[in-house]
């Protein structure tokens, strides 16, 4: 994040991560407002799930048995098998990094070319490879060379913050993890982020008003 005289500047893309329940919306929800309230014309995308070029394979896997569903309590919990074939598990791979450049300069660019604009990411490929990893178990793949492509589709310049919290007040406002055989998976993932030199990591264990102070600072709100 480039500055200005020491003060930090307001980056262009703001990208939030985090497992749900973490607090994304809320922190993606109070910078806009802080933005907006300084005349940012600011866009919020959530960028989860933005499957195109993935959906026919999706519907092949339904077929096929790649795909399931489980009800426990009420809660009902999907799951991609993918891992049970390593043809499925590329093609997935694939597709997912297809359609993560296709959000790249369909969404993502055309919102931050012009003036006084921020774009504000609730998940992208952080997010997007960490799903990838948990349906295909290949747990190293972020650490080679199919992450570092996914990682350099973020576009120069991103604010990249990590939302971490403690996995037992996670699963106090999602329930749903307690039944889901693949959350402490996916939060082990999550947990991995905060080494990543390019992310900053705000720590949401404490009160609101502390997580949003240290974002905005961050975010080049605070001096």
């Amino acid at each position: 994040m480039s500055t200005t005289e020491g003060v930090p500047s307001i980056p262009k893309v703001i990208y939030i991560m985090g497992i749900d329940g973490s607090g994304k919306t809320t922190v993606s929800e109070h910078l806009a407002k802080q933005l907006r309230a300084r005349g940012y014309t600011v866009h919020v995308l959530w960028l989860r799930f933005n499957h195109v070029i993935t959906k026919p394979l999706l519907g092949l896997c339904r077929i096929l048995g790649f795909t399931r569903y489980e009800i426990h309590d009420g809660i009902k919990v999907g799951y991609h098998d993918f891992y049970r074939s390593k043809t499925i598990s590329w093609l997935f791979i694939m597709f997912q990094y297809l359609d993560a450049v296709r959000i790249k300069y369909l969404k993502v660019l055309p919102k931050i070319r012009s003036g006084k604009n921020v774009l504000i990411l609730d998940r992208y490929v952080y997010d997007i490879l960490i799903d990838v990893m948990v349906d295909t178990r290949m747990d190293q793949l972020g650490k080679g060379k199919v992450g570092r492509a996914f990682k350099a589709l973020i576009p120069e310049g991103t604010l990249s913050v990590l939302i971490d919290r403690d996995l037992g007040k996670v699963l106090e406002v999602r329930p749903e993890g307690q039944v889901d055989d693949n959350f402490e998976h996916r939060y082990r993932f999550y947990k991995e982020l905060a080494f990543d030199p390019s992310v900053n990591t705000v720590t949401n264990d404490a009160s609101l008003e502390t997580l949003l102070s240290v974002v905005e600072g961050y975010a080049g709100l605070k001096q």
